[in-house]
């Protein structure tokens, strides 16, 4: 009897399901097994890159791009397109990795230290997918704080202090714009001067319905910039989803299985596409991925179920 695609679809997603655990029982299980149930849902695909495509990325945190968009950035940097990377904070509030590197045997680093190996790995991930190093920036903004600063009424004189690492202003080595102060201000002239130098036709970002404070942030900080932008150069903005609850499902390595918005998502505010990957690029992002060593030591399940047949965009509406 032949086995319609379906159907094989969901023999896939129960058995990778059987391997996942799932801790806790009623509204966890309940969200669960309803995200399980969108995998088999009808996205429509994404128009062709084209060569003449500028694609800004802007990742709040190192690794964020990879999750998100490293199928999609590895397809644009083989096309020869244009790809800048950009990073709103290095990772300097990461106390998970701090333990989960001291829990490995690593020497124990400070948060400003993990954060300038984190930019290491985040260049290493970019070269992986045919970005190279110059065409990376990093813009240190506190980890943790960008979604205050943002909504905060912080200013040059008065500016968001990080309870991580004491500062106040940029100090990464590298910084796009070196002292800058953490506020809002600043985070907009610096995001819209690097778009601006720049000039994309394709901004991604993380989505505004995320559930991390900073890739709230992210998306918030990348419309304002594109709006100061004059009307003729004013890119795309699309959003990739990292954080949201139960998500994504099953977890752990599946890259035989598709990649689907949350149920509660799925329908309403966005409009979603897919980008379905090759083999070739499914592997150069995990590879990529496999750069994001600080990260894959605490949360590798997690962080490979984002290795999947596709990747999603959504246009917010």
């Amino acid at each position: 009897m032949k086995i319609s695609p379906r159907r094989r679809l969901s023999r896939r997603i129960l058995a990778a399901s059987a391997q996942t655990f799932v801790p806790f029982g009623g509204p966890v299980a309940a969200r669960h097994l309803d995200n399980l149930s969108a995998l088999g849902a009808p996205i429509p695909e994404m128009a062709p890159l084209t060569k003449n495509e500028r694609i800004f990325v802007l990742a709040p945190h190192p690794d964020d791009e990879t999750l998100g968009a490293g199928g999609i950035i590895a397809r644009a940097t083989k096309n020869q397109s244009a790809v800048h990377i950009a990073f709103l904070s290095s990772g300097d509030g990461s106390r998970t990795t701090q333990i989960s590197q001291f829990l490995r045997g690593k020497a124990e680093k400070s948060l400003p230290e993990i954060a300038r190996f984190r930019q290491g790995e985040a260049i290493r991930a970019a070269q992986t997918l045919g970005v190279a190093q110059n065409e990376v920036i990093f813009f240190g903004f506190p980890d943790g704080g960008a979604r205050e600063i943002w909504d905060g009424d912080y200013s040059e004189n008065a500016p968001y202090v990080s309870p991580f690492t004491g500062y106040n202003r940029v100090e990464i080595e590298g910084a796009f714009a070196p002292r800058s102060p953490y506020c809002r201000a600043a985070m907009l002239e610096n995001l819209a001067l690097a778009m601006e130098e720049f000039e994309p036709t394709l901004v991604l970002t993380t989505h505004p319905r995320d559930t991390h404070g900073d890739h709230i942030a992210a998306y918030r900080a990348s419309e304002a910039a594109i709006a100061s932008l004059a009307a003729r150069k004013r890119p795309r903005l699309r959003a990739f989803l990292i954080h949201c609850g139960i998500w994504p499902v099953p977890n752990g390595f599946h890259p035989d299985l598709p990649l689907a918005p949350p149920l509660h998502l799925l329908r309403g505010e966005t409009k979603w596409e897919k980008i379905s990957l090759s083999q070739e690029e499914i592997a150069r992002k995990k590879a990529a991925l496999e750069c994001h060593q600080t990260q894959l030591g605490s949360t590798p399940r997690y962080l490979h179920a984002f290795v999947r047949q596709n990747e999603l965009l959504g246009e917010i509406t």
